[in-house]
């Protein structure tokens, strides 16, 4: 089993370290394996190791415990030597693959409805590679089909099922492959392949909801910019020439517009590679941190989007915890996956010192309440929650509600939004159409004189 460190890498520090040289069992240690500074660490999570057994034959697997120093005192029970201790590095490994990234060749959509095949065929007690063949075959969009076949491939040749996933990277989400390798473990792969398709069906639901509710301005601004230009490049040249025929006076609104009518159309190809020009400006700034950084200002500084920002965050943030604690993903394993959902600078933030909090042997509730990206409502619940035993429970209840929160908020904000675009852009309209028209009456006076 790989022992590559994953983001954050805690292995035996160096105290432990000379215990171990002082001890019987521990000849032949390699000192790097003891590099990294170690942490305890409160909230159980995975850790891998590297041994030697008593027969002198070297030994690796994983094992859960708070702290590499457990695990190594457990080994050292077993009679084994100690070579090298780390934590899991596939699980923050894929959350941190899953950060930084945009549009994925293979659709929400699509996943969850390969993994609502899969698990339905597993709990029928098919075998994965026979559900695999099968989704190929007929149980996805054509367009999908080489994604799955490829799978079906690695699968038949041995290769299991979450390492297949987390192989194609960006494109499967980490909470997918979280959910597979827990699977595969306990042997519950059928169920946990349907949690896993539930999750995806809510959580595309939810961006849903949300890039419809962010398209609405952008598509009203984009039709109102080309009415603008439609009229200034085609419309308004007709008008002036009657307009100079019949020698009417062009009042100074009609000439503002004539005048910027003549730059569009005089200028046109040099406009056009401007805007080509900005907008390649554009797309190189959204792929840096600057712009993130730009429009995680943006999206919780301003009153209303800030809201609703915080309503997705907690959606998305206690649905994904509430799916991965139930599955038996341990809290630091499944905050790596959280890590990873999003690029807001501010919730990577949010996550590290929550992550940080929890090593220094706080609990999750004390982390919470230290933060102010969650509202005290549901840190109130998952404090209930931790109480009570039932937190992956409470946090599907938390998520459930900031949810439904989250869809009235929205069609709040877009019914209130609509009648100010329409307004705005018939503001700018009419201001046109009246600059078109005002050199009728001095038309209909020459006409009369």
């Amino acid at each position: 089993m790989a022992t590559n460190q994953a983001r954050n890498p805690h292995g035996i520090d160096a105290r432990d370290a000379r215990d171990h040289r002082g001890g019987g069992n521990t000849a032949g240690v390699t000192m790097d394996a003891f590099a990294a500074p170690a942490t305890e660490i409160a909230a159980r999570a995975t850790f891998t190791y590297r041994a030697v057994d008593a027969d002198g034959r070297e030994a690796t697997g994983t094992l859960i415990a708070q702290s590499p120093q457990e695990v190594a005192r457990r080994l050292r029970a077993e009679g084994k030597t100690v070579l090298a201790i780390h934590r899991d590095a596939r699980l923050a490994a894929s959350g941190s693959d899953a950060r930084g990234t945009r549009a994925s060749r293979a659709r929400r959509s699509d996943l969850a409805a390969l993994c609502r095949h899969l698990g339905t065929m597993a709990e029928a007690g098919v075998p994965i590679s026979e559900a695999l063949a099968s989704a190929a075959q007929e149980g996805v969009r054509a367009e999908f089909t080489p994604f799955v076949a490829k799978l079906a491939a690695e699968v038949e040749s041995g290769v299991p099922l979450s390492e297949a996933l987390s192989r194609r990277g960006r494109e499967v989400p980490a909470v997918v492959v979280a959910l597979t390798r827990a699977a595969e473990s306990t042997g519950q792969l059928g169920p946990m392949l349907l949690r896993a398709s539930d999750h995806l069906r809510r959580g595309e639901r939810l961006a849903k909801q949300i890039r419809a509710a962010a398209s609405y301005p952008f598509l009203m601004l984009g039709a109102g910019t080309v009415v603008v230009i439609a009229l200034l490049v085609f419309v308004l040249p007709r008008f002036a020439k009657i307009y100079s025929d019949r020698g009417a006076e062009l009042p100074w609104p009609t000439q503002v517009l004539l005048g910027a009518s003549n730059a569009v159309r005089s200028n046109g190809l040099l406009l056009g590679l401007i805007a080509i020009g900005a907008g390649f400006a554009v797309w190189a700034l959204t792929r840096s941190d600057a712009w993130d950084r730009l429009i995680d200002r943006v999206r919780f500084g301003l009153p209303v989007l800030g809201r609703l920002s915080r309503m997705a965050f907690v959606a998305t943030s206690c649905r994904t915890l509430a799916t991965l604690l139930a599955s038996g993903i341990h809290l630091l394993d499944a905050i790596a996956i959280c890590r990873g959902l999003s690029r807001s600078p501010r919730a990577e933030r949010f996550w590290d010192a929550i992550d940080a909090r929890l090593r220094d042997g706080g609990t999750l509730v004390e982390a919470l309440r230290a933060e102010t990206l969650l509202p005290s409502t549901v840190v109130s619940m998952v404090s209930a929650g931790e109480r009570s035993g039932r937190l992956p429970e409470v946090l599907s209840r938390a998520a459930v509600f900031a949810e439904e929160d989250l869809e009235t908020a929205l069609k709040q904000a877009t019914s209130l939004l609509e009648p100010v675009l329409i307004l705005v852009f018939g503001s700018v309209l009419g201001a046109v159409a009246i600059a078109l028209l005002l050199p009728l009456f001095s038309v209909a006076k020459v006409a009369a004189g």
